[in-house]
């Protein structure tokens, strides 16, 4: 989410096009060089500007902006004006992936934790099984006994420590 809203961002843009930046910047503690971006957005977009429809951005629409940034050899902040991106940040990040990674890294990728996949409750007949599945259920089930007799012997202590108290 962005830290300015979109009728704050209007508003100094508007006010951009007849002051200089550098006198709106103290006056609505913002940097010089957002106000010129907002008002760069507004004259090329409008009433429309800071809108940002495409969130999340797309792997098509990043392709797109980057390909109509090279042919046309326009600046970052152009670009991402023209296209009313949040901030000439994105586009850099994405320039930067693009040449590193290559195309795939423009695909959005999922976010939060991957899911776990739950195995089945009935365990595969050893019958079935390798020689390689079996040793690793032997030793995860020896790790399982020894972590169950680790935590009897837990509790017992505790009791024993309780008795000897009263």
């Amino acid at each position: 989410m962005s830290k300015h809203h979109r009728e704050f961002k209007l508003k100094l843009a508007q006010l951009a096009q007849e002051e200089s930046s550098r006198s709106l910047a103290p006056k609505f503690e913002v940097r010089s060089n957002l106000v010129r971006y907002w008002a760069l957005v507004y004259r090329l977009n409008g009433a429309n500007s800071f809108t940002h429809k495409q969130l999340p951005y797309t792997f098509e629409f990043k392709l797109n902006v980057l390909k109509t940034m090279r042919n046309n050899e326009w600046s970052l902040s152009y670009t991402s004006a023209y296209f009313d991106l949040s901030s000439p940040g994105i586009l850099f990040q994405w320039q930067k992936l693009y040449a590193h990674e290559g195309i795939t890294r423009l695909k959005p990728k999922k976010k939060g934790r991957s899911r776990v996949t739950n195995h089945s409750s009935t365990p595969k007949p050893s019958a079935e099984m390798t020689e390689k599945e079996l040793r690793e259920e032997l030793d995860y089930l020896r790790a399982e006994n020894a972590v169950l007799k680790k935590l009897e012997a837990l509790a017992q202590a505790r009791k024993k420590k309780a008795k000897t108290r009263r």
